[in-house]
């Protein structure tokens, strides 16, 4: 019960967060779901886009202007290079690739959509969820998951950055 409270209180810090154009505090959402008809984990991201242009033009030495006429052109290969480099999904103690598969705007967050393909039984899975932790310090990046219908959340800090579940 604790739990819930605490991942509801997240979600709705994170909601009234999204509505102001100016935050004082730095944090991810994260969906990891396991859909066995399409035999695929479909993941999906919220980041403020602030945040990450910051982090990219910091990495990657680009003004990217997220959600502008100016974005340049390779922000999604970008994305899908920084996300391979900060989200780390294995299954059965092997690593799996992370595709991207778009990206669209919520006012002022960027919400990305990736998955990974896997079709065999899932006994463990593993994940590492660095994003956006280099560049902030207080970064939290809360993450769901609905794997096999088991559900859990984990946060994940720039000390905290891995956790393992078992089925």
């Amino acid at each position: 019960m604790k739990k819930i409270r605490i991942t509801l209180f997240l979600v709705l810090l994170f909601a009234i967060a999204s509505s102001f154009t100016v935050h004082k505090f730095y944090i991810g959402v994260f969906q990891v779901d396991y859909k066995s008809e399409k035999k695929e984990f479909q993941i999906t991201s919220r980041v403020f886009i602030d945040d990450i242009e910051k982090a990219f033009e910091t990495k990657y030495k680009k003004k990217i202007n997220f959600d502008t006429k100016q974005e340049i052109k390779e922000s999604n290969e970008l994305i899908a290079q920084y996300f391979k480099e900060k989200l780390k999904i294995s299954v059965n103690n092997k690593e799996q690739e992370l595709i991207f598969v778009t990206k669209e705007y919520d006012d002022d967050v960027m919400v990305c959509y990736h998955k990974i393909s896997y079709s065999g039984k899932i006994k463990s899975a593993g994940i590492t969820n660095t994003i956006l932790t280099e560049q902030f310090s207080e970064q939290q990046n809360l993450l769901h998951t609905n794997i096999n219908s088991n559900k859990q959340s984990f946060l994940f800090t720039n000390t905290n950055i891995k956790e393992k579940i078992k089925f």
